[in-house]
């Protein structure tokens, strides 16, 4: 219990610019195919992070911060998946996820800019979904675009759970 008093003290008090970048790199890699997997849950880590943070720093700094995250996540992953093949070693991430990602292209061939809005709400599809669209060589633009649009909506969304459980009273 601590390490939690002094993790959350930390966090309280590190300065504006070095919190943004924080909250960038983490929601980057929790949006990006083989980051994500050695990181916590999305969900649970950015609730933590805006209720220690919110009294102390904007709501909008917090929000950006996740949503250029979230984007640049979702960026690198489909630049992965129409790079992978220039780089035959990067095989195996979609051996992994086979069956998967099949279903993701299967789904984006039909409704390829829904699906990635969505997909940004599902924790595995977050990233699965972009690299799926690069495979499929879809539209950067559209792709961009709908990620962009996705990330701000997802990060509003945890800012306001967030800001709804700090204004519980026990």
């Amino acid at each position: 219990m601590e390490i939690l008093h002094s993790m959350l003290d930390t966090l309280s008090h590190v300065s504006p610019i070095a919190l943004f970048f924080t909250i960038t790199l983490l929601t980057a890699g929790k949006s990006t195919i083989g980051i994500s997997s050695f990181l916590p849950p999305a969900s649970l880590m950015l609730i933590l992070i805006f209720g220690v943070c919110l009294p102390f720093h904007s709501p909008i700094l917090l929000w950006l911060a996740t949503s250029l995250g979230a984007l640049l996540g979702s960026i690198a992953s489909y630049q992965l998946g129409r790079s992978i093949y220039y780089f035959p070693r990067l095989n195996k991430w979609v051996t992994r996820y086979q069956t998967k990602i099949l279903r993701i292209q299967q789904l984006l061939k039909n409704k390829a800019f829904f699906i990635l809005f969505i997909s940004r709400f599902l924790a595995v599809f977050r990233y699965l979904t972009p690299f799926s669209a690069g495979l499929l060589k879809l539209p950067i633009y559209g792709i961009y675009l709908t990620s962009a649009i996705s990330a701000l909506v997802w990060s509003g969304v945890f800012i306001l759970i967030a800001n709804g459980v700090l204004s519980i009273s026990l």
